[in-house]
């Protein structure tokens, strides 16, 4: 099977992934079958992306060992890794620092998940209200939001998100935005639907990202990205059955 065969058939070129919630469980249980899905995708041609809210080395060395394509988005668009030695960053970890403090001192409760080291953002464990945070660091003017990822609370610096990165990746992989299928289940997900082509939630997504979506699934997690891979195929893979069926 060649590159051009697939790309002739499909208007797609490129596969973005979130993790948590996505290709994994909310604990980092990882699918066996949507990584199969991902391994078809290699071996078929495509470029086939992590986008995560987790850290450069977690989410970059998942995808090596997925078999993914060598460039990850990380903390949830702050950081493009390109190679175990090489990354970019569009912002810094000071604002975020501001406004952890700032919960910190209005919010009893306010605590730091244990995760692997972050550049660009601050991580905390989901045991306040989301609203009133949000409305404290308004109120102290600290240019910052709050990202749900259902994994965690990201405090990230405002105008970051994970179509910043992907952005960034997708010139480096000299792929169109308008030739890339994006599946997620997060709010943090929803720039990258309205970015790319195609934009599919799977079936444990919150009512307000499937709205974004241009197909929701029916299956959680790993099940529904299998759901997803299926769906383009069936819809957009045009002509060889045989083709078809080696996909799905």
């Amino acid at each position: 099977m060649t590159r051009g065969a697939i790309f002739f058939s499909l208007p797609y070129k490129a596969f973005v992934l979130d993790v948590d919630g996505t290709i994994c469980d909310y604990e980092g249980m990882l699918s066996l079958e949507a990584a199969h899905s991902i391994r078809w995708l290699r071996n078929l041609g495509f470029e086939v992306i992590l986008a995560s809210g987790r850290g450069p080395w977690d989410t970059f060395y998942l995808g090596v060992y997925l078999g993914c394509t060598k460039i990850a988005v990380c903390e949830n668009g702050g950081v493009l890794m390109t190679s175990p030695t090489e990354m970019k960053l569009f912002s810094d970890k000071s604002e975020s620092l501001r406004a952890y403090d700032a919960l910190c001192r209005n919010i009893d409760g306010v605590e730091l998940k244990p995760v692997s080291a972050r550049l660009t953002e601050v991580v905390l464990l989901r045991t306040f209200d989301l609203k009133r945070g949000q409305e404290i660091l308004k109120r102290e003017n600290i240019p910052v939001v709050i990202n749900d990822s259902k994994f965690a609370f990201h405090l990230t610096r405002k105008g970051i998100n994970k179509a910043v990165g992907l952005s960034e990746a997708l010139k480096v992989l000299n792929v169109g935005p308008e030739e890339t299928v994006v599946i997620g289940d997060s709010e943090t997900d929803i720039p990258m639907f309205d970015l790319c082509g195609y934009a599919i939630a799977v079936g444990n997504a919150t009512p307000a990202v499937k709205s974004k979506a241009n197909f929701a699934c029916s299956s959680e997690m790993g099940d529904g990205v299998v759901e997803a891979i299926s769906h383009v195929a069936e819809n957009f893979l045009s002509g060889d059955l045989k083709l078809r069926n080696e996909l799905i």
